[in-house]
């Protein structure tokens, strides 16, 4: 496997400062594939009520073998990469006893639950939980899907040093499926050595984006799967700035589900684009012979400033077992209803702007750049529509908290997402109805370097 040296890291930020920011993208590491944990580890539900999920989460640092041989010093929850798999069915409690075992204050953001503003793990509405203390998050899951969970505050840091975990919510009309597995995607910016490269603040006008991929905490991994079977895979991108554009060669996917669960019929695809935060159910069925190999791939993206330019990287391997073919369970032709959300009251327009340059980048919307922004004045029970203006020279990924929205431009979809591509120099039109809870809420860029950095808001829903 070949490295990119820290000679080569500081040759690369050289030639950003002589304009070039596509040279800021590293190429990937070439890991071998290698069998041992594919899927997350579940976590330990400690209440017997079939209705109530209690579980312990310590964040602490803890060696992680990111391919075999390797290990370097990540933030986890619970000693694991990515941290336990949380899983509930809808209408459940979710308690969740966080313990900071970290060196600094952190938090958790339940990234796309719909929780009370209280639980949602942002400066605003929760004091950070310090060094040593804990903090309980207690929150009804209302909607099906699969969700993450990690910090939102130092979150461009550390996110990247492991703090990240799935949380999967189970309606009553799942789909058969032979397999049903989660699926974390992330790179790494890793040094010779194999630590996490020390953060260059030029990295932040396109994103840090790193020199190793892993699926569920490992640099090429290998999921073997059953002939005939329809495989069901939680895709969650929960990368910095990566953009996982996810194809399997000779095999065409079936998308069942986005971020917020089944959408209302399958779709058939040759690849899938996965932005940084947002997820994608998706279904392939396994042909071949016992043994057969391929590589999940990400295909090259460009999201600006000269990203495209890097050739298709191998996410991870999936591989034929040795059982007997098995039946393959039907797709349904309707997977879930869902009514399109009526005519907005209230019209928002949202800018996304880039200034400073790369030696000292800060990003906004409407012209102001978080935390010295103006929160939006909104009322609980209202439908909005907001058209999200990317004036800048790149991709965006614009993520809300508390809400989700349908997309009505460039093309209605009445599928729930609470994550969305802004493609650069264009705009995107979403609804959401305001419902459920009041409070503060956080609006941003889901490129963690462009959130910490000002392109993030606020909107104050009050109840009439």
């Amino acid at each position: 496997m070949r490295l990119v040296p820290a000679a080569a890291l500081s040759t690369i930020a050289l030639a950003a400062c002589m304009g070039d920011m596509g040279m800021m993208i590293p190429d990937v590491i070439d890991v071998p594939a290698s069998a041992g944990r594919f899927d997350t580890v579940a976590a330990v539900d400690r209440d017997p009520s079939p209705t109530v999920v209690e579980v312990d989460l310590e964040a602490r640092v803890a060696p992680v073998e990111l391919a075999p041989g390797h290990v370097t010093s990540m933030w986890t929850y619970g000693g694991t990469l990515p941290g336990p798999r949380i899983e509930a069915n809808v209408g459940d409690t979710v308690k969740v006893h966080l313990r900071n075992s970290l060196p600094e204050a952190t938090t958790i953001h339940w990234h796309g639950v719909r929780v009370p503003a209280a639980m949602d793990g942002v400066e605003a509405v929760q004091a950070p939980v310090a060094p040593g203390a804990a903090f309980t998050y207690e929150f009804v899951v209302p909607d099906a899907g699969t969700f993450w969970f990690h910090p939102h505050m130092r979150s461009d840091v550390q996110v990247e040093r492991g703090l990240y975990g799935v949380l999967v919510v189970h309606g009553p009309d799942e789909p058969a499926t032979t397999t049903d597995r989660v699926v974390v995607l992330d790179d790494l910016l890793i040094a010779d050595d194999w630590s996490i490269a020390e953060v260059d603040v030029m990295q932040a006008m396109v994103g840090r984006q790193g020199n190793l991929i892993l699926a569920n905490g490992r640099a090429h991994p290998i999921a073997d799967v059953t002939r005939g079977g329809r495989h069901r895979y939680r895709f969650v991108n929960a990368a910095n700035a990566r953009y996982f554009r996810l194809a399997l060669p000779g095999h065409r996917l079936t998308v069942i589900g986005s971020d917020g669960g089944l959408v209302p019929a399958p779709r058939e695809v040759d690849e899938v684009l996965l932005v940084p935060g947002e997820r994608a159910d998706v279904l392939v069925t396994a042909t071949g012979a016992a043994g057969e190999a391929l590589e999940w791939q990400s295909l090259p993206y460009d999201r600006g400033h000269g990203t495209g330019g890097k050739p298709t990287a191998t996410v991870f391997q999936q591989r034929n077992d040795a059982a007997a073919p098995v039946a393959t369970p039907p797709v349904p032709a309707t997977l879930a209803t869902i009514a399109a959300l009526p005519a907005a009251t209230v019209q928002r327009e949202l800018r996304l702007a880039e200034s400073g340059g790369h030696h000292a980048p800060t990003f906004s919307i409407n012209g102001e750049t978080f935390p010295a922004i103006t929160p939006l004045a909104a009322r609980l029970g209202d439908v909005e529509e907001w058209s999200i203006v990317n004036t800048t020279e790149m991709d965006h990924p614009f993520h809300l908290h508390g809400f989700r929205f349908q997309l009505i431009a460039p093309a209605a979809d009445v599928a729930w997402r609470d994550t969305i591509n802004i493609p650069a120099g264009q705009t995107v039109v979403f609804r959401t109805r305001l419902e459920d809870h009041a409070g503060r809420w956080m609006f941003h860029c889901h490129i963690l370097e462009h959130a910490e950095r000002g392109m993030m808001g606020e909107l104050e829903v009050a109840t009439p």
